[in-house]
């Protein structure tokens, strides 16, 4: 339910969430500068005495020499209203020294110039100007500097208090923050649009705990009973881990404002992290009571869903539609989920309905009026897909050449290469990739991957890397490119080439959870420099906390290093969010060394039932003697 998390929204009102348009300005110069002082002019007011002056003669003498006079700067602050200032020479150079020095990516020198500029005018603008230099060049502290420059200039800008707020809070600044965000709302006529904004700055902490102590301090007792602040200290509780009292927060809402779907919405999210199904039973009561509610119908289907209960999401979208007959969107829904329950007949034909309804909208509106298209080519994707499970690759080729979507013109034929590839026509399926021609270079990744995959999964690998490699000399920077060669060099056991691909993905990306995740575990898996590989998996983990490969490669290194307690209770968790072979692999082992050995063997029989060629799986098998 992102779309109604207000701690995750994006703050309207606050400069530091609009600085990517910093970049876009520094656009190199092509105008003269007689034109760029006539632009920053349009900033300034001009003295009044030339405003009065009258246009001298065209025809008049041209060459008479006159006297420079010397210019007299012009400041006068007006209450409410931003300054009049003169545009001075001075004035005109250091505006200009600044954007150029913006320009050339000095962020500190222009902040610098800017906002002192800023406090010898009076002018606000500058100072904002020069917060979002300090913002594109990454420094906080002068940043925040900038921004109390610019509230202090203009101390009825809700922006600008809030842009101050936000960033101390950012820079760690704590102090005050409760009584300060206290005051703002008391003070403010909308309350709610209030509490949004005081969200927005505490969206800055890293510590949501604390958090969620300065919201509950900064609202007083009357402003708590507000259905906004319930929603608030909802969605705070809930980035904080604390379900139990997001679950009461949102109830709280939903009683205070008993037809209010957010509020309904978070008791269905929030309260199934406590106890799903009186969660549920909520959701239900809220839907008999309004019907139309389609985002907590939803929300409840996609539950459903989830935990496999299939049926119960297929009634909930049958009941939508027959109330919205005109939700057309709610046929493609119901494909998805009765695909997801194996009902592949349904399926078809619920799709087959929904083609027939996006072919009407094409041929009732000009070409491009709607998105009856690209709804179709989802309709078209999905068929493929049924058609493929079935074994009818050439069927699903067909189905994907349904599709008329010029922009889509090349991942259908990637798709298609693919299929074909999987019927057994491998060299067909690159030929294709090769006669595909890729229009820039997000299509030539794509292609190269295609073609990689196909090789890699026909166990042709030394010509995958070939590929590969070539395709990083030509795409020096790609990621995907990088990561998908060290996995390569994996097969080929060339250990060293895998890290120092990983290492280059890193250094490219530092936020590529599963490129420390692949490092770590190789390391792990070969019982070499298991402090170091306990560090990468450390930092993949912080990076994505819940995925099961990660807490598989977390279980594996603990294992390695002898802490069979805590490998244990990671690599559970790991198989209970995914029950892959090669996880129940690694957990049979550990609980084989701890004498569990009916718990390992029931584990290793379940895996292999499931996938009875995995190598990891046989390998364990083998290595422990298991008897199956």
């Amino acid at each position: 339910m992102s779309q109604c998390k207000i701690i995750n929204c994006v703050y309207e009102d606050c400069a530091i969430n609009r600085t990517g348009r910093v970049k876009s300005s520094f656009k190199q110069m092509n105008i003269g500068i007689a034109a760029l002082a006539l632009a920053l002019a349009t900033g300034f007011a001009l003295p009044a005495q030339a405003a009065d002056s009258r246009t001298r003669d065209a025809t008049g003498p041209r060459m008479a020499p006159q006297n420079r006079q010397p210019e007299t700067e012009v400041i006068r602050l007006r209450p409410g209203q931003l300054p009049y200032v003169s545009l001075t020479a001075d004035i005109f150079y250091r505006v200009l020294a600044s954007e150029i020095a913006a320009q050339r990516g000095m962020y500190g020198t222009a902040a610098t110039t800017m906002v002192g500029l800023a406090r010898d005018t009076g002018d606000p603008r500058l100072a904002r100007r020069g917060l979002e230099f300090q913002l594109a060049g990454g420094n906080l502290a002068g940043a925040l500097e900038a921004s109390r420059v610019w509230a202090r200039l203009s101390p009825n800008d809700v922006e600008a208090s809030s842009t101050e707020l936000a960033l101390a809070a950012a820079n760690g600044q704590t102090k005050g923050l409760a009584q300060a965000l206290r005051n703002r709302i008391d003070a403010s006529r909308d309350k709610p649009a209030a509490i949004g904004q005081a969200l927005a700055v505490l969206s800055r902490l890293n510590d949501r705990r604390l958090a969620l102590r300065i919201l509950d301090e900064s609202l007083s007792d009357s402003v708590r009973k507000l259905p906004a602040a319930h929603l608030a200290l909802a969605d705070v509780a809930s980035a904080a881990g604390d379900y139990e009292r997001a679950a009461q927060e949102a109830r709280a809402a939903l009683a205070a404002d008993p037809k209010s779907e957010p509020a309904a919405q978070r008791v269905l999210e929030y309260g199934s992290k406590v106890d799903p199904q009186r969660a549920q039973t909520e959701a239900r009561a809220f839907i008999n009571r309004n019907p139309s509610a389609r985002k907590v119908r939803l929300m409840l289907a996609g539950q459903l869903a989830d935990s496999g209960d299939y049926n119960g999401a297929l009634a909930e979208l049958q009941a939508m539609s027959r109330r919205s007959p005109e939700d057309f969107d709610l046929l493609f829904m119901q494909a998805q989920l009765a695909y997801k329950a194996g009902q592949l007949p349904q399926a078809k034909t619920l799709l087959q309905q929904y083609l027939d309804v996006q072919t009407q909208r094409q041929r009732a509106t000009v070409p491009g009026a709607t998105d009856a298209g690209a709804a179709a080519a989802d309709a078209h994707v999905l068929l493929a897909r049924i058609a493929e499970d079935q074994g009818n690759f050439d069927e699903a080729i067909n189905e994907l050449g349904r599709i008329d979507d010029p922009t889509l013109r090349y991942s259908v034929r990637m798709r298609q290469a693919a299929l074909r590839a999987k019927s057994g026509r491998v060299d067909d399926a690159l030929a294709m990739i090769d006669a595909a021609g890729p229009q820039d270079e997000e299509e030539r990744t794509l292609g190269v991957l295609t073609k990689a995959q196909i090789l890699r999964d026909a166990d042709r690998v030394g010509q995958a890397v070939t590929t590969l490699e070539a395709a990083d000399k030509a795409l020096p920077d790609t990621v995907e490119i990088k990561y998908e060669l060290a996995m390569l060099y994996e097969r080929q056991n060339r250990l060293a080439d895998l890290e120092r691909m990983l290492r280059q993905v890193i250094a490219l990306d530092p936020e590529h959870a599963h490129a420390y995740n692949a490092l770590g575990y190789t390391l792990a898996d070969h019982n070499q420099r298991l402090p170091e590989a306990l560090d990468l998996i450390t930092q993949a983990l912080e990076l994505s906390p819940n995925d099961p490969f990660i807490l598989d490669s977390m279980g594996w290194v603990k294992f390695r290093m002898g802490e069979s307690e805590s490998a244990a209770q990671y690599l559970r968790r790991a198989y209970s969010v995914r029950p892959e072979a090669d996880i129940a692999a690694h957990l049979a082992e550990v609980l084989w060394t701890q004498g569990k050995r009916d718990q390992a063997t029931e584990l290793l029989r379940a895996a292999l039932m499931k996938d009875p060629k995995n190598k990891t799986v046989l390998d364990v098998v083998k290595r422990l003697g298991v008897g199956l």
